[in-house]
């Protein structure tokens, strides 16, 4: 009568090892420019919720957390703890980019303060723009060629 029930628990326990030694490494934690991306993407969030509902009050907080994020990025350029991920990307024009795109930052923080809502969303869509630009540039690796 015990028996089904001696199989069941013997084959999860079985499946639950496989699985512990199928899962993936564990990440290492992320770095400084992991954490201000991270930041920013809840500050994109943050923003969008803003615009739709004509409430732009936590605009400027969520990209405060991002500019004191920058600070630890600066640190771990300054002490070549990290380098941009794409082969033949340069610190150089990361720190380049990077400091153009945190002006848009601040153009949304100000406009985010003036309660324009129209300006607001457009230098979002300028901020968006910005991301995409970064990533392509020192993030994104092309794949690989599929062979003929």
């Amino acid at each position: 009568m015990h028996r089904p029930l001696v199989t069941v628990a013997f084959t999860l326990t079985l499946a639950s090892g496989a699985a512990r030694a199928q899962a993936p490494a564990e990440k290492p934690p992320p770095n400084a420019v992991q954490k201000e991306m991270a930041l920013l993407h809840a500050m994109t969030v943050t923003a969008l919720v803003a615009v739709e509902n004509d409430a732009l009050e936590p605009i400027p907080e969520a990209l405060e957390k991002v500019h004191a994020a920058k600070e630890e990025t600066e640190k771990a350029i300054e002490s070549g703890a990290w380098k941009p991920p794409k082969p033949g990307a340069t610190v150089k024009d990361f720190v380049k980019q990077d400091q153009a795109f945190h002006k848009d930052l601040e153009r949304l923080e100000e406009a985010a303060k003036k309660k324009d809502v129209t300006a607001t969303t457009r230098q979002l869509g300028v901020v968006l723009a910005g991301c995409t630009a970064c990533h392509v540039k020192f993030k994104f690796v092309p794949p690989a060629p599929k062979p003929k």
